[in-house]
């Protein structure tokens, strides 16, 4: 079945059109995948236009490599693919490599939210790394705080220690030693009262 399936989907891909070419993406299909890329990125909540255009010219730098490499059979799907993949690179490279590929979708969670403004800014390139819109923490920073849950400082308690009194294994051994005849076995402690009675009287 599967086999079947991807049989018919590469005849789709090479399926042949009048003029004898593939039916797949070409760099000039950008101008079909624009507005429906432009539109996702509003929905991520880019506002701006200057960050807009940015944002819009390396993705279409991206769309064309793609298509120009690989057969790939929708300009727009592959335009909303790379602008995702531009926006989870770009938070990779502003959280570090010791952030673990898990984290990336809180993170992209967390700026999509509006919890971080001016992130659009520094990710379309027009504002600088290492500031926001308040001149304070660097974007990367700010990122990070409103993704990981804060961690209270260590706070060990002092504990008595506790003598384990093993009940049950004392009551067998009294019990074996009464059937085998034997005496029963004084408890710990016994002898010293004993000495101690026996002082007293």
């Amino acid at each position: 079945m599967a086999s079947a399936v991807s049989a018919g989907f590469a005849g789709v891909l090479h399926a042949q059109l009048q003029g004898g070419e593939p039916v797949a993406a070409s760099p000039a299909d950008w101008e079909q995948a624009l507005p429906r890329v432009a539109r996702y990125l509003r929905a991520l909540g880019v506002r701006d236009p200057s960050d807009l255009d940015r944002l819009l010219t390396a993705i279409r730098e991206r769309f064309e490599r793609q298509v120009a490499t690989s057969l790939v059979p929708d300009a727009v799907e592959t335009g909303i693919e790379e602008a995702s993949k531009l926006l989870d690179e770009w938070l990779a490279s502003e959280l570090g490599p010791d952030v673990p590929g898990s984290m990336r979708g809180v993170a992209r969670a967390v700026v999509l939210s509006g919890a971080v403004p001016g992130w659009v800014g520094v990710w379309s390139g027009r504002m600088p790394t290492a500031s926001d819109q308040s001149g304070s923490r660097p974007i990367g920073e700010r990122i990070r705080a409103g993704s990981f849950a804060p961690v209270p400082a260590p706070a060990p308690l002092a504990m008595a220690t506790q003598r384990i009194d093993p009940c049950c294994y004392r009551l067998f051994r009294r019990l074996a030693r009464r059937l085998r005849g034997m005496p029963p076995e004084s408890p710990p402690g016994s002898l010293n009262r004993r000495a101690h009675l026996g002082q007293s009287v």
